[in-house]
């Protein structure tokens, strides 16, 4: 499964498009309702809500809150700032999210590799922009959440440039980036 999520900036807000395997599947915007504080809005392509990501104040570490229909509810949080390593728990299943030099940044369900994405260097106005790459079986709202909050908390801020480049993490890593990792498919 692929997922692309484009980022268009407007204002104090973003929008955002999100393909799964090359189809319009969700919508996506964000509030800012408190300083440095935001909802992320995930919708069905019709516009429907169908999840809700808060934002909450926890100084310089991650933590949102996932509402939704799909998967439950559940905290997305820091485990180690420094090296990039986030986790949230679902129910019996353990995420661990870890960024890795350069702008990759792999997501792992109890202990096993499900996935990865990467952030495009180069933005021309409109913002940033997402690929990842993941086994067929996972759940699309989960992955396409986790890089929704990576964004948010990561956000640059650089909406009026032309052109912005992202060099990336240059510091320390939890876990080294898997090359030889490939996405299981499912057969039909």
């Amino acid at each position: 499964m692929t997922i692309d999520i484009n980022q268009h900036k407007i204002a104090i807000s973003d929008k955002y498009n999100i393909y799964v395997d090359n189809e319009l599947t969700y919508k996506s915007r964000t509030k800012l309702f408190r300083f440095f504080l935001s909802e992320i809005i995930l919708s069905n392509f019709q516009d429907r809500q169908i999840a809700t990501i808060e934002r909450k104040f926890d100084w310089l570490k991650a933590k949102y809150i996932f509402s939704g229909h799909d998967v439950g509810d559940w905290t997305f949080r820091t485990i180690r700032i420094w090296k990039m390593h986030y986790k949230c728990q679902i129910g019996k299943d353990s995420y661990d999210i870890y960024g890795h030099k350069g702008r990759k940044v792999s997501i792992f369900k109890n202990d096993q590799q499900i996935a990865w994405f990467d952030k495009s260097a180069v933005s021309w106005f409109e913002g940033d922009n997402y690929h990842l790459i993941a086994n067929d079986n996972c759940n699309p709202i989960l992955l396409t959440s986790f890089v929704l909050i990576w964004d948010n908390f990561f956000n640059n801020d650089s909406e009026n440039s032309t052109v912005t480049y992202d060099f990336g993490n240059i510091g320390p890593e939890a876990r080294k980036f898997d090359r030889n990792w490939r996405p299981k498919k499912e057969m039909n």
